[in-house]
């Protein structure tokens, strides 16, 4: 099935918001988890609520929408 321009776009912005709020939230606990000042378990939590929080559309093809993404806007 084709990526509509909507789907494309939708999970465009989950991966950029993701992406944004790895480098606010999760990074820095990945940095704590590596001097061993929290648990593993801490560090994949604050991963999985982002990702919960930025959810990609279901039954998009990641390869295919950064694709039309691309066709419309240029390099992203």
């Amino acid at each position: 099935m084709a990526v509509t321009t909507e789907q494309a776009q939708l999970l465009h912005t989950a991966m950029k918001m993701r992406e944004y709020e790895y480098k606010e939230d999760s990074d820095p606990l990945m940095i704590k988890y590596n001097l061993g000042d929290i648990t593993k378990e801490e560090w994949q939590a604050a991963r999985q609520a982002i990702k919960d929080k930025y959810p990609y559309p279901e039954g998009v093809d990641k390869t295919e929408a950064l694709k039309k993404i691309d066709e419309l806007f240029g390099e992203v």
